[in-house]
């Protein structure tokens, strides 16, 4: 067919298509100087896919390659947890090269093809040693770890638990730290420390929002154990984490929150392992923004540390300072460092103003990491209130004002605690006190990827933070826009807080990725002034200030069928019928189950087949597990992926998921017509001796026929072996032997004997489980 007839027809239809998607990376950062391999888990990745990772001293792999995925089945996910939407992505290698001299911090990467592009998620490059964990299916087996180090671990499958045990002295510190939510992981960690007893001596579910961080000193020299889990004993391949376990000094909050450019601040900082007394700091004049400082504790460095930075003077509260005849006045140009100390405590500092003058005061306490909710309240010279602000807006706990005195005289600016019972030495924050500036604003884009397919559409949100009384319009441009592509909504009107930006491609787009920068544009006065907008960050991480625009290929074909829902043993292989929409495309196809699903698929399983060329109709089978829950109605998706010409001679690969549902696999199961038992379904291993082990048979009508007997092991159990017997079509009972090495096991799970009656699309398998006690 004449591509360009394909691609008439392509736009021409109702099509659909998968976008890429990147769930975790694993483990989700890595020391510098080192070299790290990692397993990408993707969703419509295909064999291979482009990758890349943005920020200074990284080099990464530039495409993810699919590879071995590692698989724990877990226990059985009861309804109506079961009948919950289940992501499966595949697992893709790649490396990163981590340079010795790295920045410490956060790098973004993403992946990209034919169908789109993934926004950014988080790489860390740390400075402590690391070790991945060496994933096992089962209950938790203790492995021993020396201090300090990160940990990169999952909990994967549900339930599952860790445990790291390490040596400490006594009186030793140590702080364990869960880094995963914060990385964008689906963990609610819990964390314990336990001792040598097993006894609980500390536990922490949330600190970092649900991330987890204990502090804790060893009552005594010996071995202690960290455990964690998910606090719903929930757990999955996106469940990743990075436990950090040290003992060397660590800066969690300091005062003040920063310094003057060019000059010497004394810091007190809070943490563990820190001295008492002050540590002075010189913070260059070439320094920008935050400052990155690691202090030398000891002849140990803590960890890196962000001090803000200005170039006007700096002022340290002294209390008392609750009333005006306490406060230090306030330049017209300066910062103010101060902390609520205790709950109920109130910083009072005082200003000379005059009618006519504006000034700008802004808080910064919560951008800074601090925990301080502020309020700031202006009052005049008799104590009435004149001013007020509490939160800038609903995700910044931060207070800021426009203050323009309606008479000369001294005002009283007052820093609080929103709550009354909050309060302490770590509630620090930075009051910026400034003429008041030109009216201006700033631009925040809620993703940093956006998909779009030819003739299609797609939208982003922009957001506008006006300063300075700015309230006028502000127009949307877009750089490095793909030709023919055209943008809607491009305004965001007067005194309005955002726009819906919406892209519209042409029918012939070239498939590309294009890195574009959206501007926001306006007057002010008689000047035009121009700002770029970003996606929000955390404090010190690399900025998000451009946008991917994947020009994309919908995909031609669909796969189709009547509703369908029988009933069908488990155990068993069930055959789908479907066909084919092809819309003008006449290639192969490759079908396999889908990577987004759902429902749960509690184990149910199905081969990657192929369809050839031309071909309209297909039969897809699906083996269902023994243990797939009964009476539930099974819900099971498929993908067909296939190679599209875009009418350029160019091909790629694209796929079409079966989400509808007359598209699905749907069934209720039903019990197996073949049942297994063990009558004594806990062994004893021994080295010198085999053992014998039972098995019976229980057959229904159908299950007529010879039944193969083998042992299944998972891949870590070692040093067990067992030749398979077949039980004959008119026997129901057979010995199994079982034959145990001198170092067998570990046996933290049970092994499985299975039956299988039956080859190919005709079998029948039921399966029951051994227990091995040592």
């Amino acid at each position: 067919m004449n591509r360009y007839l394909l691609i008439v027809l392509l736009l021409c239809s109702t099509v659909c298509a998968d976008e890429p998607a990147a769930l975790y990376i694993f483990p989700a950062g890595g020391q510098r100087g080192q070299t790290v391999d990692v397993r990408v888990g993707g969703m419509a990745l295909h064999e291979r896919c482009a990758w890349s990772m943005v920020g200074p001293g990284v080099t990464a792999s530039p495409e993810v390659t699919l590879t071995e995925k590692i698989w724990f089945e877990g226990p059985v996910i009861p309804l109506p947890d079961s009948q919950r939407q289940e992501n499966y992505p595949r697992d893709y290698a790649a490396q990163v090269q981590i340079a010795a001299d790295a920045p410490l911090g956060t790098r973004w990467w993403r992946v990209a093809n034919s169908q789109g592009v993934s926004p950014a998620l988080r790489f860390v490059v740390g400075d402590l040693p690391e070790i991945v964990e060496h994933e096992i299916d089962g209950e938790a087996i203790p492995v021993d770890v020396t201090l300090p180090l990160t940990i990169n671990g999952r909990m994967f499958p549900r339930e599952d638990i860790d445990l790291w045990v390490f040596e400490a002295k006594r009186g030793e510190t140590i702080r364990c730290e869960v880094t995963a939510a914060r990385l964008g992981s689906l963990l609610d960690s819990q964390l314990e420390i336990l001792d040598a007893s097993g006894r609980r001596l500390a536990s922490n579910g949330d600190h970092y929002g649900v991330d987890s961080l204990i502090v804790f000193t060893a009552p005594a020299d010996g071995r202690y154990t960290v455990r964690i889990h998910d606090a719903a004993f929930g757990g999955l391949q996106t469940y990743v984490y990075r436990l950090t376990l040290s003992a060397l000094p660590h800066v969690t909050n300091i005062y003040p929150l920063g310094g003057k450019r060019g000059a010497t601040t004394a810091f007190e900082l809070g943490g563990v392992n820190l001295p008492k007394e002050a540590v002075s700091v010189a913070i260059p004049a070439s320094a920008t923004g935050d400052y990155l400082h690691t202090f030398a504790i000891a002849g140990k460095n803590t960890n890196a540390v962000a001090l803000e930075t200005s170039d006007v003077d700096e002022l340290l509260e002294r209390e008392p300072n609750t009333i005006a005849a306490q406060a230090l006045k306030l330049a017209a140009a300066c910062v103010a460092n101060g902390r609520i100390d205790e709950p109920g405590d109130v910083d009072s500092w005082t200003l000379e103003a005059k009618k006519g003058e504006t000034f700008t005061l802004d808080m910064r306490a919560g951008k800074l990491g601090s925990p301080l909710d502020s309020v700031l309240i202006v009052e005049d010279a008799t104590g009435k209130e004149v001013a007020r602000s509490d939160d800038i807006s609903g995700t910044d706990s931060d207070s800021q004002l426009r203050f323009a005195p309606s008479a000369d005289g001294t005002y009283t600016v007052k820093v609080s605690e929103r709550y009354a019972s909050r309060g302490g030495r770590e509630f620090a924050y930075r009051l910026h006190v400034a003429a008041a500036g030109e009216p201006d604003f700033r631009l925040t884009m809620a993703i940093d990827a956006v998909t779009l397919y030819r003739d299609g559409q797609a939208k982003l949100r922009v957001q506008a933070q006006r300063l300075n009384g700015f309230n006028e319009q502000i127009a949307i441009v877009i750089d490095n826009l793909p030709p023919g592509v055209t943008v809607g909504n491009d305004k965001i009107n007067k005194n309005a807080p955002q726009t819906d930006l919406t892209f519209k491609a042409p029918a012939d787009a070239k498939i590309e990725l294009r890195q574009c920068v959206v501007r926001g544009v306006a007057k002010v006065g008689d000047q035009e002034i121009s700002r770029r907008a970003v996606v929000p960050v955390e404090r010190g991480e690399l900025p998000l200030d451009t946008l991917q625009l994947a020009m994309s290929l919908p995909t031609p074909f669909k796969i189709v069928a009547e509703f369908q829902l029988p009933y069908a043993p488990r155990g068993t292989v069930y055959l789908r019928p479907y066909n084919l929409e092809r819309n003008g495309f006449d290639g192969p196809l490759e079908i396999m189950l889908a990577d987004k699903q759902g429902r749960h698929l509690q184990g149910v399983t199905g081969p990657t087949m192929q369809v050839p060329a031309s071909a309209t109709s297909f039969v897809y089978p699906l083996t269902l597990p023994p243990w797939l829950e009964l009476g539930r109605t099974s819900r099971t998706l498929v993908t067909a992926i296939g190679w599209v010409d875009d009418g350029s001679g160019r091909k790629h690969q694209v796929s079409f998921t079966s989400t509808h549902q007359n598209e699905q696999v749907s069934l209720i199961a039903s019990p197996c017509p073949l049942g297994i038992e063990l009558p004594e379904p806990t062994v004893v291993p021994r080295a010198d001796q085999p053992v014998e082990l039972p098995v019976v048979l229980d057959r229904d009508a159908g299950a007529a026929g010879p039944v193969r007997v083998e042992l299944v092991l998972p891949r870590h159990i070692r040093g067990v072996a067992a030749e398979p017997i077949v039980i004959s079509a008119g026997a129901n009972e057979g010995r199994l032997t079982l034959r145990f090495a001198a170092d067998a096991g570990p046996f933290n799970m049970p092994l499985t004997v299975r039956g299988t009656l039956g080859e190919g699309n005709a079998r029948m398998v039921n399966e029951a489980k051994l227990e091995v006690v040592k």
